[in-house]
């Protein structure tokens, strides 16, 4: 038990991080095999815990191309029995047998499925409705484990769901975008490729990255945009490193949105952005984010601290998670999370290790190597007893127990 409870907290620690260190793998397999079920709003464990995965908020509520977090999604939820994947519904009861070697969300209609080597979409009924005759590539991030509990490879195939009508499909080591029924809409020309968000989807060339719309055109080309949200266009100056770099919004019409400049910065949610104004261009350790308006205008000042997977840091149903760092008394340093409203006012003051996004009201949260959830005022209304939780989607949330 005292073995467990260290590992578990050198583990939260790692899973913090974006990357997975040998290390950290080297302690996910001291973990004895646990099993995976589903409680409810109210803390009570509906679906036991007799699957052998699901798929890992890791991410603080957001998947990695910043959308919420989802098990169930569309009334079902992808598990794994042994080495096979299938769906349940709400009940815990197989609607889709396992069958595959991986599975993601339904959305839009349709579940990516994997067996060996080649993916395709299902129905809710288990139908193949595009056959399995896309290349699979692993999703990049994370390591692997011996220990299936930890195996934080990305393996699922979260990237490859449906949205806003496309999906990315894998063609000869190669991106493009497929529709419905499966016709390849935009060819196959880049070498990764992310979801549409808004009218427009990340992608990497042979020059950087950059968005394109859905006819598969840069947007434009001579421009450095790194992601669209609430009619503005993220963008940097081509210097995009840890040592000098600025960024800016643009309108779609290509003209500033405003003057000011920042050392970092991230999209709108609903009206603010989280900045990092300066002075200077190399962001490090301490620097201070506040929040911006459509405006430009700083309204929330620079004191947090915004950083690493914790990609929480957006407004969800007027909450933002925001860090603080703190020294302790071995002069280590600490990263402390809490909650603020759009005002910039505390509605938890940092003590967490870690706060997800909201999501069906509550925040997933780690303190002292324990899970518990918070509800809108910051009240711990859900202690889990478990070794893992992930974020709630359609009242119901994964524990590891």
């Amino acid at each position: 038990m005292e073995l467990s409870r260290r590992c578990l907290a050198r583990i939260a620690a790692c899973a913090m991080t974006a990357a997975m260190s040998s290390a950290c793998l080297q302690l996910f397999q001291l973990m004895p095999h646990k099993k995976w079920g589903f409680i409810d709003t109210s803390g009570t464990l509906v679906i036991p815990a007799k699957f052998d995965d699901v798929a890992r908020d890791e991410h603080g509520g957001r998947t990695i191309y910043h959308k919420p977090f989802r098990n169930f999604s569309e009334g079902l939820c992808a598990v794994r029995l042994g080495k096979k994947w299938g769906f349940i519904n709400a009940k815990g009861e197989f609607v889709i047998q396992p069958q595959y070697d991986n599975a993601g969300n339904f959305s839009e209609g349709l579940a990516c499925v994997r067996n060996g080597t080649k993916y395709g979409y299902i129905d809710r009924t288990g139908r193949l409705v595009i056959p399995m005759e896309f290349g699979w590539q692993a999703q990049t991030g994370g390591g692997s484990a011996d220990n299936p509990d930890w195996d934080f490879t990305k393996l699922l195939v979260e990237p490859l769901a449906f949205s806003e009508g496309l999906a990315v499909a894998h063609k000869n080591s190669l991106c493009g975008y497929i529709d419905a029924t499966g016709k390849l809409v935009i060819e196959a020309t880049f070498l990764g490729a992310w979801p549409f968000a808004e009218g427009y989807a990340s992608v990497t060339t042979a020059t950087g990255a950059g968005l394109i719309d859905k006819n598969g055109n840069l947007t434009p080309p001579d421009r450095h945009y790194i992601a669209f949200a609430e009619g503005l266009f993220l963008a940097h100056s081509g210097l995009y490193t840890q040592d000098k770099r600025r960024l800016f919004y643009f309108n779609p019409d290509g003209q500033r949105a405003f003057p000011q400049e920042f050392m970092d910065a991230r999209v709108f949610s609903e009206g603010l952005a989280a900045v990092a104004p300066g002075p200077g261009e190399t962001l490090s350790m301490n620097s201070a984010y506040g929040y911006i308006d459509t405006s430009g205008t700083l309204v929330i000042r620079p004191q947090f601290y915004v950083a690493g997977n914790n990609l929480a840091a957006d407004f969800v149903d007027g909450r933002a998670i925001v860090s603080e760092l703190s020294i302790g008394l071995t002069g280590a340093m600490r990263n402390r999370h809490g909650v603020i409203d759009r005002s910039g006012n505390w509605i938890v003051r940092p003590k967490y290790d870690h706060i997800s996004s909201y999501s069906d009201g509550l925040a997933r949260a780690l303190l002292d190597n324990h899970w518990v959830f918070l509800d809108r005022d910051g009240r711990e209304v859900i202690q889990v007893a478990g070794a893992w939780a992930n974020s709630f989607s359609e009242g119901l949330a994964a524990v590891m127990q």
